[in-house]
């Protein structure tokens, strides 16, 4: 082959290279360009719809929250707890979208208008606490399968005494924590975990946005432990904040991530898995207490 005609061809490949870039740049740049304009459209909308429909707007961002909508594609296992009733499942339905449940009594015990939101804030009848247990008791068995030691429940705080805590702490010489156990952020290190299921439904939530609420959850729980439980404990304290609709608080988070990692380890599953497993049943614990009292 002469050298002309090899020229000539290096030349022909490199031109088709050429070509070859500048057609692949700028299909990069339209997709970039229409996956801006999407991003731009979905900010619209949902400032469009935070104006002109706050409460659905509120609603679509609770069930966008990880691990609110597990409940729906759940094997119904009954062992499990994972099974619903026909009404449960639509009662369930009604309270992810906010609609209007069919059959409420009008008027709760406590003599207030009744609504889906009345129903899961109403102190009467002691669901809130039976809810606080459900989670509890969950939590407790997610720890003894973790493989932590010494997992117990509302495990009696050592005595304050004349050490010198904020007054915002709590300083009842019968106080409690909801979860006890050794081992789950360190070798022999003893852990506490304190409950906490708020509704953001509440009237006094409403104005508040849903992050905040979370962390001033959390805030609350920390002021009124965390102090006593690391200087006299001599542990670590861990807020466990779920809201009735499945979110969970930043804390809440890092200890059901850890106990998925230490079960996914111990059991031989994968993390995805587990964390998956660990979040159905918590919503499960939640969902099953909700929906019974809507209707008591």
């Amino acid at each position: 082959m002469s050298l002309a005609v090899i020229l000539v061809f290096s030349r022909k490949q490199w031109y088709q290279r050429r070509v070859r870039g500048a057609i692949e740049r700028k299909c990069a740049e339209l997709r970039s360009d229409t996956a801006h304009k999407e991003v731009i459209r979905k900010k619209e909308l949902a400032a469009s719809l935070v104006t002109e429909h706050p409460t659905l707007a509120r609603t679509f961002e609770l069930n966008t929250e990880i691990g609110a909508s597990s409940w729906l594609s759940a094997k119904p296992y009954k062992w499990l707890g994972f099974e619903l009733s026909k009404q449960e499942f639509t009662d369930g339905i009604a309270l992810r979208y906010g609609f209007t449940i069919a059959d409420l009594p009008s008027l709760c015990q406590c003599g207030k208008p009744n609504s889906a939101d009345h129903a899961l804030s109403c102190a009467l009848g002691g669901y809130s606490i039976l809810r606080h247990n459900e989670v509890r008791d969950c939590l407790a068995e997610l720890a003894q399968d973790a493989g932590l030691k010494g997992v117990e429940v509302e495990r009696t705080l050592l005595p304050v005494g004349d050490f010198p805590l904020p007054v915002s702490a709590n300083h009842a010489t019968d106080a409690r924590m909801d979860v006890f156990c050794i081992g789950l952020w360190g070798k022999l290190r003893k852990s506490y975990i304190d409950v906490r299921i708020f509704h953001p439904g509440a009237p006094s939530y409403l104005p508040k946005a849903i992050k905040p609420l979370y962390r001033e959850q959390e805030a609350q729980k920390k002021r009124a432990y965390a102090r006593r439980v690391i200087e006299i404990e001599k542990g670590s304290f861990s807020p466990f904040v779920l809201s009735t609709t499945g979110g969970t608080g930043e804390e809440c988070g890092r200890v059901m991530r850890t106990l998925a990692s230490k079960i996914s380890d111990r059991h031989g599953n994968t993390y995805r898995e587990t964390i998956e497993h660990i979040r159905l049943r918590l919503r499960f614990a939640l969902l099953r207490v909700c929906l019974v009292s809507l209707r008591g």
